[in-house]
């Protein structure tokens, strides 16, 4: 009786709650209905009229708008007309009265940016405190169809001396790097993210300042011993047209552009690359091999490349299928390189990559002699024919004077320049025009060369990019939407384009090489740019890591830098050769999947690990390689899985265990009759290994984890192979200490940590 009182009180309640909204909304209908004195009462000014049309707004005291001249707290009304944007149940209507795609991150009341203290502007850009029409927010279409559509109904035009229009709806991902400076990667923002991992692919941070980026290694490889690396053809060859050797190739394209292509701007670039390719040279410090190249087995090469976890990083001509489904750019695609490398220095590198460069990200897969010369067979037999038999035009010794006087006659007379070009041999101009052009080109924005460090970028910095004026783009003749994203994309996908239909001497010519990008990734990176902008957001609205999420920011700079995700997933994220055919059929197969790792291991075992990396599953043919981290960078890895398991540093197991009576009997009984052993075979059998050595699960794993792991393999890790032996709660074994799960999981536990070595790692290992 007293549960159907409850119910009939709650459904009066229910009725009553229905009821009076039926109230307001006839009420808030009847006030819209037409009368005499209809338009009087939304007269401005006539707010005491009850006018029907009301303003509704949000103030922002966290955040501020830029009025040149005054900072004032940020006034948001973009909610008078999308009226249901913070509520749920609106989702099917149509704009403005639609619920907003992602309430449980944007403006709603229990999501991460609840309105009330972010409003709609700060991410969106626009002007939120104008109402009076359509156009005075600065709508912006995202496509011409859209434009033309809001051109009929709301009779729209491009915005024009707004402070700060609104992101067109593919870039509105751009409004978060206003709020959360220096990072580069946001949950919940796909695109802004795949524009920061383009803007790492392409190395603009190289050419181009960018806050943020500062930090980062150069984006390609190291010129300094190149002559051991490369011949001096290939080098002219490749610096010409590195498409055609690669057609996958990162390298940009400097030359046969729009708008270098004349015969004799053709010229004077042969000349330049010719000189250049001298410069280079004649400054490369002398490399000799750690190993030479004897020959090998191709059949075998291949089988490692495919099989240790090269496709991590790589992609690899012959697999183009495996190599699209990981879009690896941490380094090069491996096509025709037979015909670009020289044997020696290859094997060399393959063996240990920082014996030629001290700074490399490629790490060492610890691989045999045997190993690298078969890998190194296979490699070298991957040839580009066509290219290798081009022969690059000699240099005309007259351009290259002209291009001389040029660079002298700038700041001296013509005389006291051809009196300095005069004084110089043939080859001492060559050389000249070789610095000369290294650094108008910015060869060592990227690249390592002698000479050359400190030098600042050679781009424009990008900071702000997203609040330049319109003004200061130039568009030429070239037919852009005047919009600053419009020209950013545009100047990504064809950078010279600018110079159409522009008389220009040879020196004043764009130089700003073609990535030959694709649309969809010049889109992302102009997200990305345009959230680089001046706006000022007060130190109290910027987004401020706590202790726990500035460790793991730190962290995956690391991750970033060495890939790690290239073969890992982490917590569910990437793990990109795990969508290679190798592993398709079985994902164990692949590269362990790091879910809570930071509870998983201890912490002094993964920083002696990471600098003694051993086999832990040997079953397995890919291989974890050996990085060139730094004492740094190994303790930011460590904290950052940590950091992300919520787990403290220091958990290690005690050298003895305390044992109950007849605990450890039973413990043993357990490990028996559950078999641990038909897998975990190392020390217990001479069978073939299919899980990690247990021995070593005492100075590796943490206990708390261990018997978490025990409790439900699947929940931890999806799809392991790792059975659970207590299902819904159930043991396997109802005799041993009467079937009692959590005694049987402690015990077994204990069980592992007193039959475990007191070493992190096997005394000696050659893998």
């Amino acid at each position: 009786r007293a549960n159907l009182q409850k119910e009939m009180l709650a459904a009066q309640k229910s009725l009553k709650k229905l009821t009076g909204t039926r109230k307001l909304l006839t009420a808030a209908k009847a006030k819209t209905d037409m009368d005499p004195i209809f338009v009087i009462r939304n007269a401005p000014l006539g707010d005491f009229l009850d006018p029907t049309l009301k303003i509704t707004q949000v103030v922002l005291p966290n955040l501020v708008d830029d009025r040149y001249f005054q900072v004032v707290t940020k006034v948001d009304r973009c909610m008078t007309c999308h009226t249901f944007i913070d509520q749920p149940g609106y989702e099917k209507e149509k704009n403005p009265f639609k619920t907003h795609p992602k309430l449980d991150l944007m403006v709603g009341k229990k999501s991460t940016h609840p309105m009330k203290q972010f409003g709609c502007t700060t991410c969106h850009g626009g002007e939120g405190q104008r109402t009076h029409d359509f156009n005075s927010i600065a709508h912006m279409p995202q496509n011409p169809e859209q434009q033309k559509e809001w051109q009929k109904k709301y009779h729209w035009h491009a915005p024009h001396k707004v402070p700060k229009i609104m992101y067109r709806k593919q870039y509105s991902q751009a409004g978060c790097i206003s709020c959360h400076k220096g990072s580069q990667s946001l949950a919940g923002a796909e695109t802004l993210n795949a524009g920061f991992r383009n803007i790492e692919k392409f190395g603009c941070y190289g050419c181009h300042k960018i806050n943020g980026w500062e930090e980062k290694r150069k984006p390609g490889p190291s010129l300094l011993k190149v002559k051991s690396k490369l011949t001096k053809q290939f080098f002219k060859n490749w610096v010409w047209e590195p498409k055609a050797f690669n057609k996958h190739a990162k390298m940009p394209r400097f030359f046969n552009q729009l708008n270098n292509s004349k015969p004799e701007f053709l010229n004077k670039n042969i000349a330049e690359v010719n000189s250049m390719a001298e410069f280079i040279f004649s400054i490369s410090k002398p490399y000799q091999p750690a190993k030479a190249y004897f020959g090998g087995n191709k059949v075998r090469g291949k089988k490692l490349i495919t099989e240790i976890g090269c496709m991590g990083c790589h992609g690899v001509e012959g697999a183009e299928k495996d190599s699209k489904a990981v879009g690896a750019y941490a380094g090069p695609f491996l096509a025709g390189i037979g015909s670009k490398v020289k044997a020696n220095w290859l094997i060399s590198w393959l063996k240990k990559p920082s014996h030629y460069q001290e700074d490399t990200i490629m790490p060492s897969f610890r691989l045999t002699d045997r190993e690298a010369a078969d890998i190194t067979a296979y490699l070298m037999g991957l040839k580009n024919k066509k290219f290798e038999d081009l022969k690059f035009e000699k240099m005309n010794e007259g351009l290259r004077d002209e291009i001389l006087m040029g660079y002298f006659s700038q700041f001296d007379t013509q005389a006291v320049a051809q009196a300095k070009l005069n004084k110089m041999s043939s080859h001492q101009r060559t050389l000249e025009l070789g610095k000369r052009s290294v650094g108008k080109y910015g060869c060592y924005s990227c690249h390592n060369i002698e000479g050359f460090e400190g030098r600042a970028p050679i781009g424009p910095e990008l900071s702000s990019v997203g609040s330049k004026p319109i003004a200061q783009f130039g568009f030429g003749h070239e037919k852009v939407e005047h919009q600053p994203d419009s020209w950013i994309k545009a100047h990504l996908m064809s950078p010279r384009r600018w110079d159409n239909g522009i008389d220009k001497p040879f020196k004043d010519l764009l130089r700003m090489p073609n990535f030959d990008m694709s649309e969809k990734e010049a889109s992302e990176i102009t997200t990305a740019l345009m959230g680089y902008n001046a706006d000022k957001i007060p130190l109290r609205g910027i987004k401020r890591n706590n202790a726990h999420e500035a460790v793991v920011a730190e962290g995956m700079k690391v991750v970033t830098k060495y890939n790690c995700s290239g073969c890992h997933q982490i917590d569910g994220w990437r793990g990109d050769i795990l969508k290679t055919e190798s592993f398709s059929d079985d994902i164990n197969e692949g590269p362990p999947r790091l879910v809570g790792q930071g509870h998983r291991v201890q912490a002094n075992w993964l920083h002696h690990f990471l600098d003694n990396v051993y086999p832990i599953r040997p079953w397995l043919k890919v291989r974890m390689p050996s990085f060139n981290l730094s004492n740094v960078e190994k303790n930011k890895l460590v904290e950052m899985f940590q950091a992300k398991s919520k787990q403290h540093t220091f958990e290690a197991a005690s050298s003895s265990v305390d044992w109950k009576p007849g605990e450890k009997a039973g413990a043993k009984a357990l490990f028996k009759s559950l078999d641990c052993a038909s897998c975990h075979t190392t020390g217990f059998n001479s069978e073939d290994p299919t899980a990690p050595n247990l021995y070593y699960a005492k100075k590796r794993l943490r206990a708390s984890w261990i018997k978490k792991w025990l409790s439900d393999p699947q929940k931890i890790m999806e799809g392991t192979a790792m059975p659970n032996f207590w299902e819904d709660g159930e043991s396997t074994d109802e005799v041993i200490f009467g079937g009692d799960k959590e005694k049987q999981i402690d015990a077994l536990t204990k069980y592992l940590l007193e039959i475990g070595y007191e070493r992190y790692a096997p005394r000696a290992s050659n893998q």
